[in-house]
């Protein structure tokens, strides 16, 4: 997992919960006082670890955890991978084109091992985006978050309806999303 993740996942801990509760999910994950790095990559595996404790010590369940994380992590991406982003995109159109113009351009630089999920996205309409996740790290959840946050960010409030979920037994989670205000 990239380290711009794990380093947002300690910035939105902190930001909602305060810096204790990030020592205690870092004691908790076995993990006491590791830094993160946003140019390091660290095993999918410790993020989960680390999501699991949050979840423990925030009381927060782990769908809903990752949900608000996915808000919360949208504007540091932006922030870090904005030149991949056409400045005259809405959200809804930068949903349609993350794996278009922003995953392969980031697989491309070959400079980790950073692999972010494969999606295939398109418009289904003028107005409405389909996408469909398939990961082995099944984190659909954190993917929903980020397309909320995309809407926030962008001014561009989403819907999302969640046609199949990997968690409740699909092979893959299909989303279709569109503008908030429409059908």
């Amino acid at each position: 997992m990239h380290g711009i993740v794990l380093k947002g996942l300690k910035d939105f801990v902190v930001t909602h919960h305060g810096h204790e509760a990030w020592q205690a999910i870092q004691t908790e994950a076995g993990l006491k006082g590791k830094i993160y790095v946003p140019v390091t990559e660290y095993p999918d595996e410790e993020v989960m670890t680390l999501v699991g404790a949050a979840s423990s010590i925030t009381d927060t369940d782990v769908p809903d955890l990752l949900e608000e994380f996915g808000q919360f992590l949208v504007t540091p991406l932006l922030e870090t991978y904005g030149v991949h982003v056409n400045k005259d995109w809405t959200g809804l159109e930068l949903v349609a084109n993350v794996e278009k113009y922003i995953h392969t351009s980031l697989r491309a630089k070959e400079i980790s091992a950073y692999t972010p999920p494969e999606l295939q996205s398109g418009w289904i309409e003028s107005d409405r985006v389909g996408i469909i996740y398939d990961s082995d790290r099944k984190l659909c959840h954190f993917a929903r978050g980020l397309m909320v946050g995309i809407g926030q960010y962008f001014n561009d409030p989403l819907r999302i309806e969640e046609p199949s979920c990997m968690h409740n037994g699909d092979n893959q989670c299909r989303f279709v999303v569109s503008r908030a205000g429409t059908i």
